[in-house]
């Protein structure tokens, strides 16, 4: 505690008395030498580092994980509400490869109509306790933002829409129960294919069919998107109905090792999906028997946004940008627009929602 001696002396200097950090007593200096900022915080960190080390182990723990808590949930915050802009690009048109196989809309000969079903889910109304805690990312709000969206493509082109937030298993992360929504629709509902896509993507061209890439071959059972790093992206795919696809589900489901800790950025279920790919159909032979992987512009383009004060700087040098006409990164006239990798979620969702057509 300080204390100002108040007595009024003609020939007495004011004299402020304080604590030594070390011994808890008292000395006193002049106004004219008294100690500067920077020792005041000196003396008052070594004060603080003196207290730390005299508690009790268990305090000092309990002191060391709220901090960290505190730290997490601030840095949380934060990227949650980092402002972003659209790049350049999603203004500049660039058409996407067509596929390389037979599809179904190119297909001459006559089948019998597909049922095609799209299904999304989000943990928003029953949140396991460990993701509300420590959540890195919040996708509250975005199921609903981007539903009518969704709904309005599948009307228009007499495909089914599934909200299949009944299948979430809190014990893994809410990225994995996309595994059980889709086998559910494949064995219950009878789906003849079946397109997952995360709540954070947006349908920005609604007169591009599903049936335009999806391949004609019946034993192709299975369309994912490269992802950066040579893996796969799980924000959106294609599976079909069948007995490879329903078996090839189930073990996806069981690579239980992969599964992270619920809150945290990454899920396990992309890294499970990557070496289950990798171990069992690393020959080219062996994936494309049952896989395709179209380029990712297809039906799953990574939107590239940008800081706003490096908008301009970016647009005069666009041409130069390793993303300009790239076919992973969403350009206008593309098919979906996966936000992913960004925390603002809400907001960058509300500027493709606007531009979708």
């Amino acid at each position: 505690m300080v204390v100002v001696n108040h007595a009024h002396n003609s020939g007495a200097k004011t004299m402020v008395p304080f604590l030594n950090p070390f011994t808890g007593t008292s000395s006193s200096a002049s106004s004219s030498s008294s100690s500067s900022r920077s020792s005041v915080l000196a003396l008052l960190g070594t004060r603080i580092l003196v207290g730390l080390y005299s508690l009790n182990p268990i305090r000092l723990f309990f002191l060391v994980i709220v901090g960290i808590f505190l730290m997490q949930r601030t840095l949380s915050s934060i990227q949650r509400h980092k402002v972003w802009t659209l790049a350049p690009i999603a203004n500049i048109d660039r058409d996407c490869p067509q596929p390389s196989y037979p599809t179904l809309e190119s297909a001459k000969t006559k089948r019998p109509k597909e049922k095609i079903c799209l299904t999304t889910l989000t943990d928003e109304k029953d949140k396991a306790f460990a993701t509300r805690l420590v959540g890195w990312r919040n996708f509250d709000g975005l199921l609903k933002l981007t539903w009518d969206n969704k709904q309005n493509y599948a009307k228009k082109h007499g495909y089914f829409l599934f909200d299949e937030s009944d299948q979430l298993d809190k014990s893994r992360p809410p990225s994995w129960s996309k595994i059980r929504a889709v086998n559910r629709l494949l064995n219950e509902e009878n789906c003849t294919w079946v397109y997952w896509l995360d709540a954070d993507t947006v349908i920005m061209n609604s007169e591009k069919r599903i049936e335009a890439f999806l391949p004609s071959v019946p034993s192709l059972d299975l369309l994912l998107s490269v992802d950066d790093g040579g893996g796969y992206n799980a924000g959106a795919w294609l599976v079909h109905n069948t007995p490879w696809a329903r078996q090839f589900l189930q073990e996806w489901w069981d690579m239980r090792s992969f599964v992270k800790v619920p809150g945290l950025a990454k899920s396990g279920d992309n890294d499970a999906l990557k070496y289950k790919l990798q171990n069992e159909f690393g020959d080219e032979e062996t994936f494309n028997e049952h896989i395709l992987a179209p380029p990712r512009c297809t039906f799953n383009s990574y939107v590239k946004f940008i800081a706003p004060s490096m908008y301009a700087a970016v647009a005069q040098t666009i041409k130069e940008q390793d993303f300009y006409m790239a076919e992973a990164y969403y350009h206008r006239g593309d098919f979906v627009a996966h936000v992913a990798g960004v925390d603002n979620k809400v907001e960058t969702l509300k500027m493709l929602l606007k531009a979708a057509k």
